[in-house]
């Protein structure tokens, strides 16, 4: 007589934990991650050249390119989470910082941070630039804009209340 016994294995449920959709990130992470999106995607790979026979080289063949929009955005967004980062990602604030003192420093009479989100802005919006520019000018618009404050600051708060709104911080 052979007996049958079933066995029933239940695994615990799978659950967003207190709404990290992420896991744990956190600014940090967010920072390495889209620097890691930023330099991948603005640069040309190696080999993409075609080669000596005129066919294009499958070596280094890249799948996505950022363009000079996503860039920005990208770029606004990761200067965003350098300066919540802090640590060695305060170097994008101190870029921002740099260039500001630029123009705030008295050589073009009274100019204030709004003077340079003013600029910044007319750069981006007037400009086509290549993806690398446009990630470098998206970094320094997020520290100056965030300076600024007023209408400047809305980018950051937009940002940052995102990622708390998805756990990411």
């Amino acid at each position: 007589m052979h007996q049958h016994l079933d066995l029933i294995v239940t695994a615990a449920p799978i659950t967003i934990e207190s709404g990290r959709i992420l896991g744990s990130v956190g600014s940090g992470g967010i920072a390495i991650a889209l620097t890691t999106v930023l330099v991948a995607g603005i640069r040309e790979p190696k080999g993409s050249a075609a080669a000596a026979g005129g066919a294009p080289s499958k070596k280094g063949k890249i799948r996505k390119r950022l363009t000079s929009d996503q860039a920005q955005v990208l770029g606004i967004t990761a200067g965003t989470f350098y300066m919540a980062a802090g640590s060695i990602w305060t170097v994008g604030g101190q870029l921002s910082d740099a260039f500001s003192g630029l123009i705030t420093n008295g050589g073009f009479g009274a100019a204030g941070t709004g003077a340079v989100s003013l600029v910044l802005a007319g750069i981006m919006y007037f400009r086509e630039m290549t993806p690398g520019k446009s990630a470098l000018t998206g970094i320094l618009s997020a520290g100056v804009w965030a300076s600024a404050g007023g209408i400047w600051g809305t980018p950051q708060a937009l940002i940052l209340t995102g990622a708390a709104a998805l756990g990411i911080l």
